[in-house]
């Protein structure tokens, strides 16, 4: 290529005497002063100022800052990548390998119960009877008060006994105030009517423990060999004579006759009330733990207590020792029978199958005539119920898998008109093509959602 001739430019000539050209010489380059040293300086900073590039991190280097940069970006990009990979596989995984799931909604219904209801419930119940079971609980509380004064008393000793039936495995009635007779010819008696259990189909004889008091104040009734024997006399000229017996099984004693301290009877007597309450609260609590996961229970209303005052025992440095011994039966019933009793009381028509009470809490249960039931004996209880009853149908999943495997996913609603507990249910199949269920019930997952 040749050289470009830039022959247009020429320096301007210099004229003195004419002014527009003294005027255009004064704008010529040759014309311009150069810069002083310190303004050169100011602008090179300023330039260098605009050029550099902003630090990202303080105290890092230019070259520090590009290496950062580099690295998030490249790690940054692989981050990205393994998460849209687990995704993608999680989409997959779901769309094309999760289980079959049949979400169910169970059949409930709320039930209001008033007291204007009188239910029946049983000990042996029959068919299409409600029945209760009693759960037995002994134990018992002291306290120690302060000795009061003293007084010259006569104290019959008690301790307890177990009597055996080994006469028929029917139960047997003793009635209040039955004498026992020690080998020694001594005498106690029961202070309330008692029910010895019938002997059990392997020949074992039907035992209870019972408390038992000495006929006579003082020393030489109390008794301590434990195993010792008793008879029954009243009923000699009885079989029953020989084939009962019993068995000193705690010692019987506070006997006394003679001067002792004593306390104040007001305290004693609040003494008392206090640890009964302490009792019945153990009493409940011990209930609860007892409880199977298929018993309902309904606290202290539907607890049965009897209380007795040990004789009050004397230490030497003047203080007594109250003991107070409770013994309960607990009422609790099957929560499916009582669920199916409750709604069969309230609704039309309930539906078959398995109930269960969601809210055993919110009902209050009363017994008719509390007082005057004999719940050892009797062999039924009346009572109330008031509150709301949620009840909620239950599903047997397992056999609901078994029933849909291999079945086409058409058969779900003839299936499920077999499971009174269910008032809808919806199947999701996976993989999405397929139109059976799997052949394994490991492939069906069931899910309860009640509305509640």
């Amino acid at each position: 290529m040749g050289r470009a001739i830039f022959d247009d430019i020429k320096p301007p000539e210099e004229n003195v005497n004419n002014d527009d050209t003294a005027s255009t010489a004064d704008h010529s380059i040759r014309n311009v002063a150069p810069l002083e040293t310190q303004e050169r300086e100011t602008r090179r900073a300023k330039r260098a100022e605009r050029r550099r590039v902003p630090e990202v991190f303080e105290g890092t280097s230019a070259t520090k800052q590009s290496s950062a940069r580099g690295i998030i970006a490249k790690y940054g990009v692989w981050t990205l990548a393994v998460v849209v990979l687990a995704l993608a596989l999680s989409v997959v995984g779901f769309v094309f390998i999760g289980k079959t799931t049949i979400s169910i909604v169970p059949k409930q219904d709320t039930v209001t119960l008033s007291s204007n209801i009188v239910y029946t419930a049983y000990q042996e119940a029959e068919d299409g009877e409600l029945q209760y079971t009693l759960i037995t609980y002994t134990t018992e509380a002291t306290e120690t008060i302060t000795a009061t004064g003293s007084e010259t008393v006569e104290e019959k000793a008690s301790g307890k006994i177990i009597v055996y039936n080994n006469h028929s495995s029917a139960p047997q009635r003793l009635i209040k105030n039955t004498r026992f007779e020690a080998l020694n010819g001594e005498i106690y008696r029961v202070r309330n009517s008692i029910v010895v259990p019938g002997k059990k189909s392997d020949g074992t004889p039907g035992a209870i423990e019972i408390t038992v008091y000495a006929d006579k104040a003082g020393e030489g009734q109390n008794m301590t060999a434990i195993g010792s024997k008793f008879t029954i006399p009243g009923l000699k000229g009885d079989p029953r004579y020989d084939t009962f017996h019993a068995e000193l099984s705690e010692p019987i004693i506070g006997g006394f006759v003679g001067k002792r301290a004593i306390v104040d009877e007001d305290v004693l007597n609040a003494t008392q009330t206090q640890l009964r309450g302490q009792l019945r609260d153990a009493a409940t609590a011990a209930t609860q733990e007892r409880l199977s996961d298929t018993m309902v229970f309904f606290g202290e209303s539907s607890l049965f207590t009897s209380f007795e005052s040990a004789p009050v025992t004397y230490t030497d440095d003047n203080e007594a020792l109250v003991r107070e011994i409770m013994y309960s039966q607990a009422v609790v019933f099957d929560e499916n029978e009582l669920a199916r009793t409750l709604a069969t009381a309230a609704l039309a028509t309930p539906n078959e199958g398995e109930i269960l009470i969601d809210n055993p809490d919110a009902l209050s249960m009363t017994i008719v005539n509390k007082d005057g039931v004999d719940i050892k004996n009797d062999a039924l209880i009346q009572f109330t119920f008031e509150g709301r009853a949620d009840l909620t149908w239950q599903v047997d999943t397992e056999s609901l898998k078994q029933d849909l495997v291999g079945k086409n996913s058409e058969a779900l609603n003839t299936i499920m008109s077999g499971y009174p507990g269910i008032k809808s249910a919806q199947a999701t199949i996976r993989p999405f093509w397929k139109n059976e269920f799997p052949s394994e019930t490991d492939g069906i997952s069931v899910e309860l959602n009640p509305v509640n």
